[in-house]
């Protein structure tokens, strides 16, 4: 079987979800997603079945997770999703920490519900040496560098650059939550 992955989000704002979709697509993975700002439609643009979240636990083989730590992500999975989800399950987390409980996930990856998991984040960075998640050998854990090669800091630089000019001309930006204060700093 080739497997179905589920990804979110699908946003174009969520650029990671759609390389991620896109790379499985091309191993023969049927990718499935869900994200609360793109429509069946757009979704199946980029090759993605359009679910709930619901619909997608007890389908998939492979979880990627691509969404940010909000009051509403946190312990986003967790047992009551592990119960749902598909026997020998994959999940790989490399967005935030505090997106998975990983109380949870020790106990579905002991019971074997949770076939491994791969995890650059956690609730507590750095997690402690003798943390029995990090001692279980179904899990991987790498330190969070995402955003750390050469790559990824010249497109920041270049994101925030991009977004002071529009701030300076009065267009929209996206991500800026204290837009208001900035554009009045930059017309004093």
């Amino acid at each position: 079987s080739s497997g179905i992955n589920a990804e979110w989000p699908l946003r174009p704002g969520g650029r990671i979800g759609i390389i991620v979709a896109h790379r499985m697509q091309a191993f023969g993975m049927k990718t499935v997603g869900y994200d609360p700002f793109v429509s069946a439609s757009s979704a199946a643009e980029m090759g993605v079945e359009f679910l709930q979240l619901e619909e997608m636990w007890p389908i998939c083989d492979f979880l990627t997770i691509h969404v940010p730590l909000l009051p509403s992500t946190k312990h986003m999975l967790n047992s009551s999703v592990f119960e749902k989800c598909k026997k020998g399950v994959r999940i790989v987390n490399c967005a935030r920490g505090g997106i998975i409980d990983e109380d949870a996930l020790l106990e579905n990856l002991n019971s074997g519900k949770v076939a491994c998991a791969a995890l650059d984040v956690f609730e507590k960075e750095p997690p402690a040496a003798d943390s029995p998640l990090l001692q279980h050998s179904n899990l991987i854990a790498t330190p969070h560098l995402g955003a750390s090669t050469a790559e990824a800091q010249t497109r920041v630089a270049k994101e925030i650059a991009e977004q002071f000019l529009a701030l300076r001309d009065g267009k929209s930006t996206f991500g800026c939550l204290n837009a208001p204060l900035l554009r009045g700093a930059l017309s004093e």
